[in-house]
């Protein structure tokens, strides 16, 4: 028995047979999204207004056995995706949303990224086009979106026009931002929602194509006001107020977080805003990505993307901090931009499936059973991202580029030894990708991964696991070969830093930021207490 995929009418299943007959009558009017989601019967039903014989379709498996030959081998998906379907957001993997400043100003980053491989023609630009189902900004202060590259070129907006599609709690403060407070920017997005829903009455998102991505995606800090207090109310009336009830399983829901150093630069609030912020993001989100920006200083410049006006838009502080943290969320979009979407995607990024929920699925269930727990906390993936310039790759070079990647490319502070295990895509060129894959195939690059000297699965002392999945692509357009990583729930000590801090301030403080910790203990806890192997079941 098959449920159709575009409806979803659960009180209703057809067999295998009858798929067909179902989709010409009940979805004869929509070709396009037969084509999306069933193209392998999209030729036969639609094609020429006739329909094929019904008992013709194979029903077998495809080959997953992440070989070359089936890497390399361009797969017949149907007829080339118009460009309607293109520009539609239905089945594209991120509908993405930049919060606070910090939020605001990646957000442009990637929105400049995206335009720079548009207008030099390059290949890749369509990963972006196939990838961002759609894209908004959110702040309490006007002057910082007047400032970007989303509000003075893309849409051109006047201050009058961002005030009702780009502001919360619109009508309620005097849009000059929340001080660093976390608890006024729960209240103004409170507020947004008293009298209705502002992703579909106000902001410009449009929720339909919210609910059609793959996964929504919140960019933000934890250390001010914004980021840190609007965002996990944010997160929650997306879940309640836009996202379809109709699934079993919710809709992935991630957040890319900034958070402030280990060392105390940045002051006590901001420690203390980044536990708060992280826990209460926590208990909405399925995987937090945080990014350190000591980390993202110090990465290497080759995984530095080109982004032409970045220095006009970001503020000259963080113009090469979000480079990295641009192209580790291009190389996560990369993974599976959508074939449904694009047939030129399809016959250029071959490989193994990634699906978003790759990243964090396969580590839920290794949470300790705890009844006494609030709430089941977020996975936490620790961002890694390296590159080889090898053009003979071996054995020996691929240890060099795994030590590069979670050592020298580590976008957060994090003991690669202490995570519950990963995941890591491998991805370059088809001529160097030929000379990788018999070690993915063989579980040799695994193997490295997993040596005492980088994840060292061997120490564990609890009956569970360390697991480690390797996917691999080929990218023709690409001249090197690439290794990204999520690492689950590490220790990492610019979170254990702000813990620390938070704790003592509830424990010891007399003061209303003290008393507001204490009323939300009960949420902090439950996240920092599963980082490091020793918190693994």
């Amino acid at each position: 028995m098959t449920k159709c995929r575009i409806c979803f009418q659960t009180e209703t299943e057809w067999d295998e047979d009858s798929l067909d007959e179902h989709l010409l009558g009940s979805h004869a009017a929509d070709e396009t999204s037969v084509r999306a989601v069933y193209s392998d019967r999209y030729d036969r039903l639609f094609e020429e207004g006739e329909p094929a014989d019904l008992g013709d379709e194979d029903d077998s498996e495809p080959d997953d056995s992440g070989s070359v030959d089936r890497i390399g081998t361009p797969m017949d998906d149907g007829p080339a995706m118009d460009d309607d379907l293109l520009d539609s957001a239905y089945g594209k993997k991120w509908y993405m949303i930049g919060v606070g400043g910090a939020g605001n100003n990646i957000m442009d980053a990637i929105l400049l990224r995206k335009n720079t491989l548009e207008r030099n023609n390059e290949e890749r630009a369509m990963v972006w086009r196939g990838g961002l189902a759609g894209y908004g900004m959110l702040n309490t202060n006007i002057a910082e979106l007047e400032q970007t590259y989303y509000a003075q070129e893309l849409k051109q907006y006047s201050r009058n026009d961002l005030l009702p599609n780009a502001i919360i709690g619109f009508g309620v403060q005097d849009y000059s931002g929340m001080g660093r407070r976390w608890d006024l920017g729960e209240k103004v997005v409170r507020a947004d929602f008293e009298e209705g829903n502002p992703f579909r009455d106000r902001w410009d998102m449009d929720p339909q194509d919210i609910r059609d991505a793959q996964a929504i995606m919140f960019v933000h800090s934890v250390t001010k006001g914004t980021g840190c207090g609007s965002t996990p109310p944010l997160a929650e009336k997306v879940r309640e107020e836009v996202l379809s009830d109709d699934y079993v399983i919710d809709k992935a829901l991630l957040s890319s977080v900034v958070i402030p150093s280990a060392e105390d630069k940045f002051g006590g609030r901001a420690r203390t805003n980044g536990a708060v912020g992280l826990a209460r993001i926590s208990q909405t989100a399925d995987a937090i990505i945080p990014f350190n920006n000591e980390r993202l200083q110090d990465v290497q410049g080759d995984v530095k993307p080109r982004i032409d006006g970045i220095e006009k838009y970001n503020p000259p502080q963080y113009t090469e901090l979000n480079k990295p943290l641009v192209a580790y969320l291009e190389a996560f979009t990369m993974s599976s931009t959508p074939q449904i979407v694009d047939q030129d995607a399809t016959m250029s990024i071959q490989g193994e499936v990634f699906d978003v929920s790759d990243s964090f699925r396969p580590v839920e269930d290794k949470y300790p059973l705890d009844i006494d727990r609030e709430y089941t906390p977020a996975v936490i993936l620790a961002p890694v991202l390296g590159r080889s310039r090898d053009a003979k790759l071996d054995k020996s070079s691929l240890e060099i580029m795994v030590r590069n990647t979670l050592f020298q490319n580590r976008l957060s502070d994090f003991d690669p030894t202490t995570a519950w295990g990963g995941t890591f895509i491998v991805y370059g060129p088809e001529e160097k990708m030929e000379q990788v894959s018999p070690y993915v195939n063989d579980n040799t690059l695994r193997e490295i991964i997993g040596g005492d000297e980088f994840l060292n699965v061997d120490d564990v002392s609890s009956a569970g696991s360390i697991d480690i999945h390797v996917s691999q692509m080929v990218i023709p357009y690409l001249d090197d070969v690439y290794l990204w990583g999520a690492l689950w729930n590490p220790r990492m000590p610019s979170l254990e830093a702000m813990y620390d801090h938070a704790k003592q301030l509830k424990e010891e403080g007399n003061n209303q930021q003290a008393e507001n910790l204490r009323d939300i203990w009960h949420l902090v806890d439950p996240l920092f207490s599963c980082l490091g192997r020793e918190n693994m079941a």
